[in-house]
């Protein structure tokens, strides 16, 4: 709230993040899974080459390893600034939080990936022009040093849903090594050989011998395995160290308020561990037992699964961190939660920096209502698009929806549903009636006849449909 906010029409400064984070996260989890993928292979191919005299595993990975060189510079040059860029328009405060808390963690982690990418473009322009051994030595190197960029950057990703003891004490080690750290390294860390064994299928399909081909299908097949069979302990231990207050938000909904977001956070939930399954299903039927028909067409859509299947988990351990963007700290609008008495108290508009200096001139009714929403409600929703106010609402006008508000603005779980998901709305009794009168403008037009009370809006506990 003490800085402009960023509109993005329709969908939504969110799902900018998501959309370049979800990209990111599968490129950056093959750059990991990837670097053990080419060391454990090259370690294979040393191997062969030594006791049997096949170099095919080489010739391949020359081929791999550029596929590999592409995916990850390129793409990661693109989506890992983008991620900064998208973070800090839509979420300046809480990324303002991680690089105050984390500034040396950060350079740090910058000066390992910096190693990392100077080491790999060793590893790629040196093949056949140093001996093999110390060839292979340069890609444990590399998978070593691609391990340390996950270790570091996980413990600050990790700090913004269970930040631990640092709400109280603010030191850099209780939110870094915070409940969820181990956890989410381990299960990052088994996604990333499973990405790695989804590329490699790509690559492996496009093998002329027809018998190595169905090897390296096979192989690349196997580091699927790993996340399937681990990954539901790894989840539940995460899970375990997950605030209840989240769990709770999967299961029980909010109170059946039919608002829908609880629902669709459930179902996304489901819809990850069913694809999932799906994918280990496909990668054991197809590449594993039928290698001669896996197409690389097939290669593709398979990574195309695995990119829904990445995107639908990042989307639900976004969610589970609702209603806050650090959880127990700072809600998803930017506002404190220890400053919620205070602004209630002394009026929104008036505490918060950026819409203080927008009131200097008087302003109407409707303007001070769009200010509202647009400081309080539009980091996750939209006027007309994604979880769009016009569908919400419904067709209540400005007391239904000044009564909601009421509700919606305290502090007790027993007396506000939403809390679960939604921030609390703050402010003096004017500005919530500014806010009510804006959000009514919002509604759609009711038809000239009577409209059935049924077909108003979604129904709201304890609040009367629009009449």
């Amino acid at each position: 709230m003490n800085y402009p906010f960023w509109v993005v029409p329709w969908l939504g400064g969110g799902w900018v993040i998501g959309i370049i984070s979800i990209i990111h996260v599968f490129v950056s989890h093959f750059a990991v899974g990837g670097g053990a993928f080419l060391a454990i292979t090259e370690q294979m191919a040393y191997k062969r080459a030594t006791e049997h005299q096949d170099f095919r595993v080489y010739d391949y990975l020359k081929k791999h390893s550029l596929f590999f060189l592409l995916v990850t510079t390129v793409l990661g040059v693109i989506f890992g600034p983008g991620i900064w860029w998208s973070i800090s328009l839509a979420s300046p405060a809480a990324t303002g939080v991680l690089i105050q808390e984390y500034t040396l963690l950060w350079a740090f982690e910058y000066v390992v990936f910096a190693v990392e990418l100077a080491t790999f473009f060793v590893y790629y322009y040196t093949w056949d022009r140093m001996p093999r051994k110390r060839h292979l030595q340069l890609a444990w190197i590399y998978f070593f040093i691609s391990i340390l960029t996950l270790v570091t950057i996980n413990g600050m990703l990790t700090f913004l849903m269970t930040p631990g003891d640092w709400v109280e004490t603010h030191q850099w080690y209780d939110g870094y090594f915070n409940p969820t750290y181990w956890p989410s390294t381990v299960l990052r860390l088994l996604v990333m050989f499973g990405i790695a064994g989804m590329y490699a299928l790509v690559t492996s399909s496009k093998l002329q011998d027809e018998g190595f081909r169905t090897d390296m299908l096979r192989y690349s097949a196997k580091w699927l395995l790993p996340v399937f069979f681990l990954g539901p302990l790894v989840a539940y231990w995460y899970f375990l160290n997950v605030p209840q207050a989240s769990i709770d938000t999967v299961f029980d909904g909010i109170h059946n308020s039919g608002l829908g977001n609880l629902s669709i956070l459930a179902r996304a939930l489901y819809l990850s561990l069913i694809l999932s399954g799906a994918i280990l299903v496909y990668a054991f039927v197809g590449p594993y037992l039928n290698p001669r028909a896996f197409s690389f067409k097939a290669a593709l859509v398979f990574l195309v699964f695995g990119l829904i299947v990445t995107g639908v988990s990042e989307w639900v351990r976004e969610l589970l961190r609702k209603p806050y963007i650090v959880y127990g700290y700072m809600y998803s609008n930017s506002l404190l939660r220890e400053q919620v008495p205070a602004v209630n108290q002394a009026g929104f508009l008036p505490s918060a920096q950026w819409p203080r200096a927008m009131t200097e001139q008087p302003l109407s009714r409707w303007e001070q209502g769009e200010l509202m929403f647009r400081f309080q409600c539009m980091s996750c929703h939209t006027t007309r698009g994604y979880r769009s106010m016009e569908t919400l609402l419904g067709a209540r006008q400005s007391d239904d929806i000044r009564r909601l508000l009421e509700v919606m603005r305290s502090s007790d779980p027993a007396e506000n549903p939403y809390l679960g998901i939604m921030p609390p709305v703050v402010g003096h009794d004017d500005e919530l009636e500014a806010l009510a009168e804006y959000l009514s403008t919002l509604a759609p037009t009711p038809a000239p006849q009577p409209m059935p009370l049924e077909n108003t809006g979604p129904a709201i506990p304890g609040i009367p449909p629009a009449e």
